[in-house]
């Protein structure tokens, strides 16, 4: 067979199978030969497998591509591949067959082997009813760096096969996903010719339990006609004539009609929650990857507001299914029993047709006042979350400043605002709940009134009075939870305007977008013409986002980066660095001009493909609840352990490490509290330099390290970096050490950029020799409009 090699796997969180079957497949027999599947080599030769299938079918993914987006941490499992596949916009399934018996239109597909492997078997070279057993030819693939096909025999790949194959095939043109990402198995309800609503379009797949809910709400309340109509008969035939086997035969019928009722109403409850789950399930999923993929100048101002209203999605999606479907599924009766009113009381039913508009009148007259109030209320528990995720985050701050005071009058001054408002809305829906049960008992009143009289002119019956007073209380009950639903559809309401803005947010990673392919990065980077302004920041001066006028952070940035090229970006407090680094980092995209990335426009490329190929360390690092390990890996469970011991000697993480007797399982808690901010950044920037990145990209990477600490790291570094191209933003002069270049920024504009050594005499006041046409030096660039830049503004 032929050979292939992989990398160790180190530590690898293996996914449970939860394998299924294609149609045509059988249940694998006990002990589960899959098992086997579930521990992957280093590499992931399952995904490699498919991001070539991907290229074999013209819509090539990277690795990373098609894993970003995926809850799938660590190697991926062949149920993680089915899912990846279908995100991607392909069919995919696994199948249980013996390698001769896999036909040809199934081809290519991928072979799962023992140990976790991996392979594609891409066509058949012979036909197996020619050959002897076993003897038949397949050209086959093995995932790698230098992946060729390879003629291999079923003898050669049966004792590596593992009986399991992975059948993929692109969506047929015209499908919901032909280009475009497919919705996941858990979102596998999405857009089959419905509505791409994140709610509409997840409750209409569900139309088929709705609609069997409506047919068991129609057979209950056919049967509750049964309890009027029988009443009514005992009233006018048995108790006059005493007619016991009568009685007996109508209670039978009626207990029998009764049974089948709480069937019903059992199996609506039953339907509706159950389409409720799956709905919950579809629904978070899509708001939490929106709020992941949403692009970072997009992102909520407030965690603490938007958590709350992520939050508010069980209560939207209740209303507009279980509570909505409940009261509007009862309300069609409405007329059959005014009718069935009409039949056995005659004129007693016009007490129901004056009845039933009055109440609707209430219910449409609140809803004005009522919507203010909710509206209110929901704006300010949200802000009432956010003072509150705030304060806790910034607790330390809050108590050395003695600022608990300022924040204490702020929740309470938000506390009284809540508290108003929900009680102005608990009072209207009270006062319009209220007055619709005391019409309720109105309108029973009246008919039994009017029936006294109707009786005494024996123009009715004494049981088709009773009979009419059960009907007109099974017809109001409907009109009066439609009043307590009018309360709940403003509570939904505001909740899901506000899950809308998210959702409408422009996202990284554009549906249906065909990304240009990056084989290899060669760290060839720059920044053309570029303008930069953030929508909060147009919106805080009264201006829509995206406007010309926004105020612009960056103005006419132009520079290029060469491969393996280390420079520095100095600047004032607030003259844009951070910013130009995130760029860089594709974090941000341009309002104006373009960032270039090999030649290519950034925007043209994956985010996931080019971001696993970059490395950045931010200003303010944060750390996730897990352990030391979770977090330099960050789900790339499938590095080894040499390069996991190897980023902590160059970072100094080693010594964090070796003090502690958990090791690389010590806690670091929420946000990292659990450790000091130095050892904080060293977490952080063994995660950036763990995947050897192509452009490595630091925002004041020394600033909470002690000077020994800062050498240390700098001298590892210079060597550790290797080929990759570095930009790194610092106020620290020993970190100027590591660069060949410094990029001034005044302003969010580029003052100057040049060869470090003659940058710093520019800066210093220093004027080495000029050369003939050189500004500020030979090498120093300036910019001409750019102000005199004092020292202390830039080291």
């Amino acid at each position: 067979m032929p050979s292939r090699n992989h990398d160790s796997f180190f530590d690898g969180q293996p996914q449970s199978p939860g394998l299924r079957l294609a149609a045509n497949g059988e249940p694998p027999p006990a002990p589960d030969p899959l098992a086997d599947l579930q521990s992957q080599p280093a590499g992931d030769p399952l995904l490699q497998a498919l991001a070539w299938l991907t290229r074999h079918h013209g819509r090539p993914r990277s690795p990373e591509s098609l894993r970003a987006g995926v809850p799938v941490e660590g190697a991926l499992a062949p149920d993680g591949a089915i899912r990846v596949m279908r995100e991607a916009g392909y069919n995919a399934g696994l199948l249980r067959k013996s390698i001769d018996d896999i036909n040809g239109l199934l081809l290519p597909a991928v072979l799962l082997l023992n140990g976790g492997d991996a392979c594609v078997l891409v066509r058949r070279l012979d036909d197996p009813a020619t050959v002897t057993a076993g003897a038949c030819r397949y050209e086959v693939v093995f995932p790698g760096p230098e992946a060729a096909a390879v003629p291999a025999t079923t003898a050669e790949l049966d004792p590596e096969y593992s009986g399991f194959m992975l059948a993929v095939s692109p969506l047929e043109a015209g499908s919901s996903a032909h280009g475009q990402r497919a919705e996941s198995p858990l979102l596998k309800l999405a857009d089959k010719g419905l509505s791409s609503h994140w709610l509409w379009g997840t409750l209409k797949r569900f139309t088929p339990y709705y609609r069997a809910s409506m047919l068991a709400a129609l057979l209950s309340n056919v049967l509750m006609l049964v309890s009027g109509l029988v009443t009514s008969v005992i009233y006018d035939k048995v108790i006059p004539h005493q007619a016991m086997v009568t009685l007996w035969t109508l209670a039978v019928g009626a207990g029998v009609a009764l049974l089948f009722d709480l069937f019903a109403r059992q199996l609506r409850a039953h339907l509706i929650d159950l389409a409720g789950r799956k709905a919950d399930l579809i629904i978070g999923a899509k708001l939490y990857r929106q709020t992941l993929g949403v692009r970072m100048e997009h992102k909520p101002a407030s965690a603490g507001s938007y958590a709350h209203y992520l939050a508010q999605v069980e209560m939207v999606r209740e209303f507009f299914t279980s509570a909505s479907l409940s009261a509007l599924s009862d309300l069609p009766f409405l007329v059959i029993f005014i009718g069935m009113t009409f039949v056995i009381g005659g004129p007693l039913g016009w007490v129901l047709v004056l009845a039933v508009p009055v109440i609707m009148g209430l219910s449409w007259a609140i809803q004005g006042a009522l919507r203010r109030a909710m509206r209110t209320n929901m704006q300010e528990t949200a802000d009432l979350h956010g003072t509150l995720v705030e304060s806790l985050e910034g607790l330390e701050d809050l108590k050395t400043s003695g600022a608990e005071g300022r924040f204490l009058r702020r929740y309470e001054h938000t506390t009284a605002i809540v508290a108003d408002s929900a009680l102005t809305a608990r009072a209207l829906s009270s006062w319009s709940m209220n007055l619709s049960s005391t019409l309720q008992q109105a309108v029973n009143l009246i008919i039994l009134i009017w029936g006294v009289y109707l009786i005494h002119d024996g123009t009715i019956s004494s049981g088709a009075l009773i009979g009419s007073v059960m009907f007109a209380s099974r017809a109001i009950a409907p009109l009066g939870s439609l009043v307590s639903l009018a309360t709940r559809y403003q509570g939904a309401r505001a909740a899901m305007l506000s899950l809308n803005q998210m959702m409408n947010a422009p996202v990284e990673r554009e549906s249906g977008r065909n990304y240009v392919p990056l084989s290899q990065v060669t760290g060839k980077v720059g920044l053309h013409d570029v303008g930069f302004a953030y929508p909060a920041a147009a919106t805080a001066h009264g201006q829509t986002a995206g406007e010309a006028s926004a105020p612009k952070v960056l103005r006419n940035v132009t520079m290029r980066l060469e491969a393996g090229e280390r420079i520095a970006i100095l600047g004032r407090i607030g003259s844009g660095k951070s910013t130009i680094l995130r760029l860089l980092g594709g974090l941000y995209q341009p309002t104006e001009g373009m960032v270039e990335v090999d030649g290519i426009d950034l925007r043209q490329v994956d985010p996931a493909e080019f971001r696993a190929r970059v490395g950045f360390v931010s200003q303010e690092p944060r750390l996730f609840l897990g352990t030391l390990r979770d977090n330099v890996l960050m789900g790339r469970a499938h590095l080894d352990a040499a390069r996991l011991v190897e980023v902590a000697k160059l970072t100094g993480l080693d010594r964090v490490v070796a003090s502690h007797p958990m090791g690389w399982d010590l806690p670091v808690g929420e946000m990292g509290q659990l450790l000091s901010g130095g050892q904080r950044q060293l977490v952080a920037l063994a995660r950036a330099l763990v995947t050897k990145p192509q452009v490595l990209l630091m925002d004041e990477p020394t600033s909470s390290m002690d000077a020994q600490s800062e050498m240390a790291f700098l001298r590892q570094l210079r060597d550790a970096a290797g080929t990759a191209t570095l930009v790194v933003v610092t106020h620290r002069p020993a970190v100027l050490e590591l660069v060949q270049r410094i990029v001034v920024v005044d302003a969010g504009r580029i003052v100057m950029d040049g060869p470090r050594d003659q940058v710093l005499a520019a800066l210093s006041g220093v004027r080495p020799a000029a050369a003939p046409g050189a500004q500020g030096g030979e090498g120093v660039h300036m910019h001409p409009s750019a102000q005199p830049v004092q020292r202390s503004a830039s080291v």
